[in-house]
């Protein structure tokens, strides 16, 4: 744990003095920046201007999985590389099963994904799910409060036309800890001014909500070091759709 602490103190220092700058002239050029965004067309939700704080975290990755499966019947699952793969043999049966995850009936307007899902703590991730591909989404594990989309902490349900779930893969993180005390992230719409500074916004494209989440690109020692991101999609003019990225400490661009 030292290590991660050497390697964490490092980089908050750098992101301390590149980041130390009069608060009302950014807010003035951000203004700027936003007004230049809607007059080149590009269409963004309603954003947040304020303030969240957060932290920087450590977790593994879990191969305590199979629970997920205990109320489950009909299936076939194993765990490779620390994920669990279901396949159920007849869709109907996860119908059934399903709905004693929350005690209603087949008839809640909750689907039977959901309710596998908040079975073991996971939430729907709607902008994850807005990269998929059609009868697919995806569910974030939440660390500190916050979503994961990271590759571990997710579980991503396959479902039929009738929404009922043919198979899914889960991962999860485990041993949690929080490495530096919590500090302020940069807002919502100072992410967006980023991503256009950086490019990534064109005439005519749709920016989605952001949501400020949990990502990961580094392990010291068997750990994951989870940083803060602010992630949006962007739907372009050929309707196609790409995840963008922004470090919620530093405001870099972590778009692929």
């Amino acid at each position: 744990m030292m290590i991660l602490f050497i390697v964490l103190n490092i980089f908050l220092f750098v992101w301390w003095r590149n980041n130390q700058r009069p608060t009302l002239k950014v807010t003035d050029a951000n203004a700027t920046i936003i007004s230049e965004i809607r007059n080149q067309k590009i269409k963004v939700s309603k954003f947040s201007t304020s303030v969240v704080y957060a932290s920087y975290l450590a977790g593994k990755r879990s191969t305590n999985l199979m629970s997920t499966v205990e109320k489950l019947s009909n299936y076939n699952a194993n765990i490779d590389n620390r994920t669990l793969f279901v396949s159920l043999n007849k869709a109907s049966q996860s119908a059934k099963q399903s709905s004693n995850f929350s005690g209603k009936s087949n008839s809640s307007n909750i689907n039977e994904e959901t309710k596998i899902a908040h079975h073991v703590g996971y939430r729907y991730n709607s902008v994850l799910s807005k990269v998929n591909m059609k009868n697919r989404s995806t569910y974030s594990q939440y660390i500190d409060g916050l979503p994961v989309v990271a590759k571990y902490g997710l579980m991503i349900f396959n479902t039929d036309k009738d929404e009922r779930v043919t198979s899914f893969t889960q991962t999860k993180i485990s041993d949690i800890s929080v490495l530096r005390d919590e500090r302020a992230t940069i807002t919502e719409e100072e992410a967006i001014v980023a991503l256009y500074k950086f490019n990534e916004l064109g005439g005519g494209d749709q920016l989605s909500k952001g949501t400020l989440s949990y990502d990961t690109s580094l392990n010291v020692n068997g750990y994951d070091i989870y940083t803060p991101v602010w992630v949006f999609v962007v739907t372009h003019k050929d309707s196609s759709r790409v995840l963008l990225k922004v470090n919620a400490f530093t405001g870099d661009n972590l778009s692929e």
